[in-house]
């Protein structure tokens, strides 16, 4: 097993299609095969099975992956960091974030660090849920992470940047559409729907729930597909995080302030991986976000 068979792994597992996956590597569908084929000869266990015309990776497949894909990350990282040592500088960086988070101040983060870096830099964006965003960043696939938290992480350093308030969503057909505010007791017998419940917003929506009885379906992890249910149903209500997401429904929701929820409902932060040398690039963007004013 060389390093090269390792970029062949790691790329089939992202593709899962052998033939796409050769075509991207430059190399053909069977050295490709045989690479494979000789890796879980070495591991001793199958890294893929097929279904249906593509390939999945098996559960040891998987944590594999894990493991090649951050690996790799790495490697790249250091090899851009000894580049920076020898005047060779790497001019980008990849920020992985959720949608919620891409709104006025995530716009003036970006130009600050523009002003202060220069306009050549690359700013790549990973959009994704805090889980995906918090997995590629272990992974090394973001260089940071705006997003929710999932608890302590001893290889993740998270930094609270700003907040977000609860809000209800309401159809502008619904009785509480005349309304501006709203306490949790006028919910008790409505149709209620907000976030699951293993997200990042699972437990603080249960802390503001908790002793108001309300039956609420909880099947869902972002406020575009809250809002547009709200829109398609007058009967449907939605508790979800007050963000610039919500303005986009407003030709057909309403957005009511509860009574209840506490301005820092929800917190956000940025997240990057702790104990690593991280190219100066990204080490800037750190220091800018650091300092940077959230509240303006």
């Amino acid at each position: 097993m060389n390093l090269a068979h390792l970029y062949y792994f790691a790329k089939l597992s992202e593709i899962k299609n052998y033939t796409a996956a050769a075509d991207e590597l430059f190399i053909s569908q069977p050295t490709l095969s045989l690479a494979i084929s000789g890796m879980e000869k070495e591991l001793g266990t199958k890294l893929f099975t097929k279904k249906r015309g593509v390939v999945e990776p098996t559960e040891n497949g998987e944590a594999f992956y894990q493991y090649v894909s951050a690996s790799l990350r790495m490697l790249e990282n250091g090899i851009d960091y000894i580049c920076e040592q020898t005047g060779a500088m790497n001019r980008s960086i990849t920020i992985g974030s959720v949608y919620s988070a891409q709104g006025r101040q995530w716009s003036a983060l970006l130009n600050a660090f523009r002003t202060k870096v220069g306009p050549d830099v690359q700013i790549n964006i990973m959009q994704n849920t805090t889980q995906g965003a918090l997995r590629n960043l272990k992974r090394g696939r973001n260089d940071v992470a705006f997003c929710g938290t999932m608890g302590n992480d001893p290889d993740i350093e998270s930094l609270p940047i700003w907040t977000q308030e609860a809000a209800l969503v309401v159809n502008r057909r619904h009785p509480f559409a005349e309304m501006e505010s709203i306490s949790l007791k006028c919910l008790k017998n409505c149709e209620v729907i907000s976030y699951n419940t293993d997200g990042p917003i699972g437990a603080e929506l249960s802390a503001l729930v908790d002793g108001f009885n309300i039956d609420i379906l909880r099947l869902y992890s972002d406020e575009i597909t809250l809002c547009s249910l709200v829109a398609a149903n007058p009967d449907t209500v939605a508790i979800a995080c007050r963000s610039w997401l919500l303005k986009s429904f407003e030709d057909d929701v309403v957005v009511l302030k509860i009574d209840e929820a506490p301005k820092d409902f929800h917190r956000l932060y940025m997240s990057y991986r702790a104990n690593i040398a991280h190219p100066q690039i990204v080490r800037d963007f750190i220091e800018i976000a650091r300092g940077f004013d959230f509240s303006k």
